[in-house]
């Protein structure tokens, strides 16, 4: 029984974690409500769920906010940027069936518009863990997710439809954005982890062995 209210136990260890998830998430939710600032708040989920929740550090609530407001600057731009070009894409689909009729320019167009679509959900997925680990100008920082894109297309895709199933889950339900946004980014960082680690110098992939488990 003496193990059964230790706080090291198992059982309290992921009950910690559960609550964290949830934290974490109210905060993504509370601190997007200006729209404007729904990219420092993903930068700053990302980052908090793999420090607190993955790596098991301490302060993620406290991490939450300090890279939210460090990450803003730039932040507030990017997430402007990609928002229209997401808006201006989607609006282009709803029209694509009543602008053309024709079978095969309707058959291009869509794959031409799914395309597009993939490269913004993507590039949108690598923008904002990369903004929470590094330092970038806002033109840096959008070259640097395109590149992530192409040059890890698999996890791109993967990264993409985590991206829209989440979303679709919080829009058609209201609990799960309790929940889902941390746990999203969580299961991002598995990807996003494992390309920044290809990326990083040979002196700091040696220095990085020491570090919290990818």
């Amino acid at each position: 029984m003496g193990n059964l209210f230790n706080p090291d136990a198992f059982l309290w260890r992921w009950c910690s974690r559960i609550l964290d998830i949830m934290v974490l998430s109210l905060f993504w939710l509370l601190c997007s409500l200006p729209v404007v600032t729904v990219g420092a708040a993903s930068a700053a989920l990302y980052d908090a769920a793999v420090h607190g929740i993955r790596w098991d550090e301490a302060g993620a609530c406290a991490r939450f906010f300090r890279t939210f407001r460090r990450e803003l600057k730039t932040a507030v731009p990017a997430a402007l940027l990609w928002g229209a070009a997401l808006a201006v894409l989607l609006w282009c689909g709803q029209q694509i069936g009543v602008a053309i009729q024709e079978p095969g320019p309707v058959l291009a167009a869509t794959a031409a518009l799914a395309a597009l679509l993939l490269f913004v959900l993507g590039t949108v997925s690598w923008l904002f863990p990369l903004l929470s680990r590094f330092t970038f100008s806002f033109g840096a920082l959008n070259r640097t997710a395109g590149q992530f894109f192409m040059a890890h297309l698999p996890s791109s895709v993967l990264l993409a439809l985590l991206l829209v199933v989440s979303v679709r889950a919080c829009a058609r339900f209201w609990f799960p954005v309790f929940f889902v946004p941390c746990t999203e980014a969580l299961l991002a960082s598995f990807l996003v982890e494992r390309a920044f680690r290809k990326h990083m110098p040979p002196e700091e992939k040696e220095a990085g062995e020491d570090a919290p488990p990818q």
